[in-house]
């Protein structure tokens, strides 16, 4: 599923209605509700493509996928499909590019999206953004992998917790300040490219050449790797308290 997207054009679009999708009138535009139900699969591949906006990601669903689209404008409207392929249960959440971005005044209009995710199987997740706010918070889900790739503004990726099972994320940043909070008693190694930013690491080891490791990482059983491409911005590598 993993795939490098071209983030300097920011995605916006129309709905595909699908079984647990809802479109409802909000005071201020509107509000699609989320609802993808649980089925056969044994694994998910979740893909969020965002253009413009804020997005808000958790683990905890009782269902696959649920959650809240909030739009101002009728083209900010995204498009929601699932398929089952064999076991795998695939998800999107997309808004297509149809022009409409470069006419937004950005005080003026709405979007925010909130969503959870199940922590029941494993998930490959996928998370792109053209000018977004991100915050994801992903303590509880079962990742086989993930990428983000951001193309302006500001993140936060938590990592932390108890980890299960080893997994690798691949981390593109455009323009903006990145945090990204990583697990204390789990092994993390980390390699990072020169961006034109600033990179801080606090309470890991450098073994030089931009790869640095937290101290369970020598006697690890279970390791993340993160890939950390930067961009334009300061980061800033936690370890949680």
């Amino acid at each position: 599923m993993m795939k490098k997207k071209i983030l300097g054009t920011i995605a916006l679009g129309s709905l595909l209605l699908i079984t647990g999708c809802n479109v409802l009138a909000a005071e201020k535009g509107e509000q699609q509700l989320v609802n993808i139900k649980k089925d056969s699969a044994e694994q998910l591949e979740v893909e969020l493509n965002i253009g413009v906006g804020n997005l808000d990601v958790t683990a905890g669903s009782n269902e696959w996928v649920e959650g809240t689209l909030e739009y101002s404008h009728e083209k900010l409207e995204p498009e929601v499909s699932y398929r089952l392929r064999g076991h795998t249960g695939k998800v999107k959440i997309d808004q297509q590019n149809d022009g409409f971005a470069s006419n937004l005044n950005m005080g003026n209009f709405k979007n925010d999206w909130n969503l959870q995710l199940s922590e029941d199987v494993p998930m490959d997740l996928e998370v792109n953004n053209g000018a977004s706010d991100t915050e994801l918070h992903l303590n509880g889900l079962q990742l086989t992998s993930l990428e983000v790739n951001s193309g302006v503004g500001d993140l936060t990726l938590d990592l932390s917790g108890d980890w299960k099972e080893s997994f690798s994320t691949n981390v593109s940043m455009g323009v903006g300040d990145t945090t990204m909070i990583l697990p204390k008693d789990v092994g993390v190694k980390v390699t990072s490219s020169k961006g034109i930013g600033s990179s801080n690491f606090e309470g890991f080891i450098s073994q030089g050449d931009g790869v640095y490791v937290n101290e369970a990482y020598k006697d690890a059983d279970v390791i993340l790797t993160v890939n950390m491409e930067l961009g334009v911005g300061e980061i800033n590598f936690k370890i949680e308290e």
